[in-house]
């Protein structure tokens, strides 16, 4: 049986094999969205349990809707505004 999680310990993962910071909150917004099963991953006393074995699933639904590159892009983009923004006051 796989371990469960919290949707922040799935993000912390997700970022850990993706390379990229992912929000919990988006997470937990493809669920309420139904872009991601219920069933699988189903609320306990207010908490999300998020099998480990799900987290490929999650992966693939952040790429097909677009939200891995954004993700991506907002990481990229993170560092050169504070570059812009040193170089303003300099």
């Amino acid at each position: 049986m796989s371990e469960l999680m919290s949707v922040s310990d799935a993000a912390r993962a997700l970022e850990e094999e993706l390379g990229v910071p992912i929000a919990p909150r988006i997470i937990s917004d493809l669920f309420y969205q139904r872009k991601l099963r219920d069933e699988a991953c189903p609320l306990i006393g207010g908490r999300r349990l998020i099998p480990e074995s799900y987290l490929p699933a999650i992966a693939t639904a952040l790429r097909r809707l677009g939200l891995l590159s954004s993700a991506i892009a907002a990481a990229n983009q993170k560092p050169t505004q504070l570059t812009e923004r040193q170089s303003d006051g300099d």
